[in-house]
C-alpha cells in the first residue's frame, strides 16, 4: 500500500511539473546526442580518436558534485592487434554498504566495417540511438543523483569495447575499485531514443520482471523474457545472481546502418524514460534493496 501511494505522488509530480524544466532536459539531451554522433567523433570505434572526445566530453559533462571520477585503461587483444581503451565512471557514495551500477555503452562502429548493416557504404556510423542515447540518459541521471541523498551508493560507467564483445562492461565487473561497495542491482540503456510516440514503450530486459510493473501515462512498461532476449552489458552480473535490468526501446531499421542520426531521436521519449527511472530509483528500488536484505525476495527468472 505505502508504494501505490508513493506511485500516486510521483504521477502528481510528472503531470504537474515545471514546464521550464522539462524543456531544459530535453535541451540536455539534445546537446549529448548531438555532440556524440556527429560525424566529427567518426563514429566513436572502441580505441579511436572520436572514443578519446566522447570520453573527454564525460569528463567535462559529468557534475563533479559529492562524486569521484574514475578512469579505466585497458587493453583488449584480438587476432590482429591490441586495441587500448578508457572506461569513464563515477562513484556518488551516500556511505551506504551496497552499491548500484548504472551503465550505457558509448562505442559504436566507426566506419562500419563488418559490423554495418549499410552494405558498400564506406561512411561514418554515427550511433545516435546505439548509443548516444543511452549515454545522454546517463550523464543527466549522475546529475540527478548528486542532488539527492539515497539508502546506497551509485556508480556509473559509460563502456567501451561493447561493440567487439562487451570488453568494457567485463573490465569493470573484475575491476571494481576497492572503495566502492558491493554491487547489490545493476540498471542498463541501451538504445532508449526510438520511442514511438503513439504506444510510448520502452523495453525492460530482466531477471526480476515484477520490479517494472508500474507504467504512467507517458511510458508503458514491457518487460521481456531475458531467455529470449541478449542480456549484453548487464550479463556478467546476471550470470552470479546480481538483479539487473537493461532498459531499450527497440531495434529499428537504422541499427548499424549510416542513417542512425540525431535528427531521428525522440528527446521527449528519452525523457519519459528519465522521469520513470527518478522515481523506480528514489521509491521502487529502496524498498526491494531493503527485501533483499531480509530475503523476501526470490528469483523469478
Amino acid at each position: 500500500m505505502r508504494l501505490f501511494f508513493v506511485f500516486i505522488l510521483f504521477l502528481a509530480i510528472i503531470n504537474n511539473g515545471n514546464t521550464q524544466v522539462d524543456s531544459n532536459l530535453i535541451g540536455s539531451f539534445k546537446q549529448h546526442v548531438n555532440y556524440l554522433a556527429a560525424d566529427a567523433l567518426e563514429g566513436r570505434a572502441t580505441g579511436s580518436k572520436g572514443e578519446q572526445l566522447a570520453n573527454a566530453y564525460l569528463k567535462d559533462s559529468f557534475s563533479k558534485k559529492r562524486s569521484r571520477l574514475y578512469s579505466w585503461q585497458y587493453t583488449i587483444p584480438t587476432d590482429t592487434l591490441a586495441i587500448h581503451s578508457e572506461l569513464i565512471g563515477t562513484y556518488i557514495s551516500n556511505k551506504s554498504e551496497k552499491t548500484v551500477l548504472i551503465g550505457a555503452h558509448v562505442d559504436h562502429i566507426g566506419w562500419g566495417g563488418e559490423l554495418s548493416k549499410s552494405p558498400g557504404k564506406k561512411q561514418v556510423h554515427n550511433g545516435a540511438d546505439d548509443n548516444a542515447s543511452g549515454v545522454a540518459l546517463l550523464i543527466e541521471l549522475q546529475r540527478f543523483f548528486t542532488n539527492k541523498r539515497l539508502p546506497y551508493n551509485i556508480l556509473l560507467v559509460a563502456y567501451t569495447g561493447h561493440e567487439i564483445g562487451t570488453k568494457g562492461s567485463e573490465y569493470v565487473f573484475h575491476h571494481l575499485p576497492k572503495r566502492v561497495a558491493p554491487i547489490a542491482f545493476v540498471l542498463n540503456f541501451d538504445m532508449v531514443g526510438r520511442m514511438d510516440s503513439f504506444s510510448k514503450k520502452c523495453y525492460v530486459s530482466t531477471n526480476y520482471p515484477s520490479l517494472f510493473e508500474h507504467s504512467t501515462k507517458d511510458l508503458t512498461i514491457t518487460v521481456q523474457d531475458t531467455s529470449k532476449v541478449k542480456i549484453l552489458d548487464t550479463k556478467h552480473w546476471y550470470n552470479v545472481g546480481i538483479p539487473a535490468a537493461t532498459f531499450s526501446t527497440g531495434a529499428h531499421n537504422d541499427y548499424h546502418k549510416i542513417s542512425d542520426d540525431a535528427q531521428y531521436i525522440n528527446y521527449n521519449g528519452i525523457a519519459a524514460i528519465f522521469e520513470y527511472l527518478k522515481w523506480f530509483c528514489s521509491a521502487q528500488l529502496i524498498e526491494f534493496l531493503n527485501e533483499m536484505e531480509n530475503g523476501e525476495w526470490n528469483m523469478e527468472y
